[in-house]
């Protein structure tokens, strides 16, 4: 599938300097966050289904994220392009059915993460759990390849500086290398947007007014590390909070709509 084994204990394990295949690189480190977007963006759906708020404005944000995304879709693309004018038919190197697939999954799993862009917009979805572990998955797990790439390229420039009679051509890997930075540099940025919440929906079911709580507008990233408390806990340090320091209620949790329910 690849042309190497997906999983090699000399290599990986029992050794100094350990290492992993490139398949594995290539296949578990890339499809894995994948596969888990693929399985929870169902909570994303539900979210949009069950959203109170309409109609969020493009922002610095929203647009980034789309650039960036686009951006990924491109590159991937001329990836898969590349693998059939560089590898296979009358060309030294091996065209691998990974080669093919690989391109092709990351190309479905972006137009997805594409898609949601609009759609959390229309919707009035600020932030998106499933998208932030989406893009932290694929930064950490590609760090490994990062490795591999830096090496393998210092280990090139060095053939290419010796005085050797035949100098090899390392023009896919050179692309590769090339390429792959490019990706993982955008992917960085696409985890860096989603650490923060879209702008303010202008239609919602309930007025919010400047006294909200701020976990209605808070990301993920914020509300699982309760980041949004902090402005309550630093004026409540010196002195003991007093009822107006208090925020509003979310309307979720008041009296009107909590009483129908219970009763």
């Amino acid at each position: 599938f690849w042309g190497s084994t997906l999983w090699n204990s000399s290599l990986s394990w029992w050794t100094e300097d350990p290492d992993l295949t490139p398949c594995f690189e290539q296949t578990a480190l890339v499809w894995t966050p994948c596969a888990f977007f693929w399985l929870f963006m169902l909570f994303d759906f539900w979210y949009l289904k069950a959203s109170l708020d309409k109609n969020i404005p493009w922002s610095k944000i929203s647009i980034s994220k789309l650039l960036f995304t686009i951006g990924l879709l491109v590159i991937t693309i001329l990836d898969l392009i590349m693998a059939f004018v560089k590898k296979g038919g009358d060309t030294d190197l091996p065209r691998y059915p990974l080669d093919v697939w690989g391109p092709i999954i990351k190309i479905a799993t972006f137009l997805l993460v594409l898609l949601f862009i609009p759609l959390n917009r229309k919707f009035g979805v600020q932030t998106s759990g499933c998208q932030f572990m989406f893009w932290f998955l694929f930064v950490i797990l590609s760090i490994p390849r990062c490795r591999t790439e830096a090496r393998a390229h210092q280990q090139r420039n060095e053939i290419l500086d010796s005085n050797q009679e035949e100098i090899p051509d390392y023009s896919w890997e050179e692309y590769q290398f090339v390429s792959f930075f490019i990706f993982y540099a955008f992917a960085c940025v696409m985890l860096f947007l989603n650490c923060f919440s879209d702008a303010m929906p202008r239609q919602t079911k309930y007025k919010r007014g400047p006294n909200e709580i701020p976990e209605l507008s808070a990301s993920f990233l914020s509300r699982i590390t309760y980041r949004w408390f902090d402005s309550m806990a630093l004026k409540g340090l010196p002195q003991s909070s007093r009822g107006r320091d208090l925020w509003d209620l979310r309307p979720q949790d008041s009296c009107k709509e909590v009483m129908p329910t219970f009763a």
